[in-house]
This record gives C-alpha cells, sequence and structure tokens, in this order.
C-alpha cells in the first residue's frame, strides 16, 4: 500500500513569517552633498561707462552635479547686490562723483544648490567714469 503524502501549507507559512522576522536592512548614508559650480559671461565687456551702460550677466553655465541651482546671488563691487533665480541679470554700474577715472570693480557671483551648498565665481569689470579718461575734457 502506497501512502501519498498532501503537501502542507505550514512549511510554506513557517518560511513567510520568517522572512518578516528578518531584521531590515540598514539604511546607507545619504551622499556627501557636492557644491554646485559657478561660472558666468557678460555683455558687452567694453567700453562700459557708469550709469550708462546696461550690462547682461549670464551665469547659465554654472552648473550643480547632484541637483540643481537654487539661487544666484550678484555681488557687483559697487555697492549693490542681488539676489535671483534666474541666472541672467542686468546691472548698470552706479555713477560716483568720480571723473575721467578707469574703476575696476571685482563681480561676485555665489550660486546656491538645492541642498545649501554654494559655490562662487568673480571677474573685473572695466568701467569707465564719464567722460573718457585722456579726452579733452579730462586735461
Amino acid at each position: 500500500m502506497r501512502r501519498e503524502h498532501a503537501l502542507r501549507p505550514w512549511p510554506l507559512m513557517l518560511i513567510a513569517l520568517a522572512a518578516l522576522a528578518a531584521p531590515a536592512c540598514e539604511d546607507l548614508p545619504a551622499a556627501p552633498n557636492i557644491p554646485p559650480t559657478a561660472t558666468f559671461i557678460f555683455n558687452p565687456v567694453s567700453p562700459i561707462t557708469a550709469g550708462e551702460t546696461p550690462v547682461v550677466f549670464n551665469a547659465s553655465g554654472s552648473r550643480d552635479s547632484d541637483g540643481q541651482v537654487a539661487s544666484y546671488t550678484w555681488n557687483f563691487g559697487d555697492g549693490v547686490e542681488q539676489t535671483t533665480e534666474n541666472p541672467t541679470i542686468t546691472h548698470v554700474f552706479v555713477n560716483t562723483p568720480a571723473r575721467c577715472l578707469e574703476i575696476v570693480y571685482t563681480v561676485l557671483l555665489t550660486v546656491t544648490d538645492d541642498k545649501g551648498d554654494r559655490g562662487s565665481a568673480s571677474q573685473q569689470v572695466r568701467v569707465i567714469e564719464a567722460p573718457v579718461p585722456g579726452s579733452p575734457e579730462c586735461r
């Protein structure tokens, strides 16, 4: 006489319960944030006359390899600082009481990423206080 064994569900239930009781996988630590890279160009480069010439600054080449750039802070070196979410901004350098001079401003761009880290870049911008140095009015 041959005995047939029916498959009983309890071994499968024990396996399922053991899987549920097993410790969960550990969460891995978050990858460190990589700061963004700031870069910009401006136009026109020359001539720029204080109080007259609108200069367009463009930071669209700035990057954040592990997220996105959230804001752009521009310090134009002439007492004006602006923060924007747009990578492009137009600025007219302030007119000073000086005359017949070329003033060199250092423009500083600081980009902030979506995790709060910052990256910066700077360039010098030559601005003329009219009249143009060397002109007859300046002698």
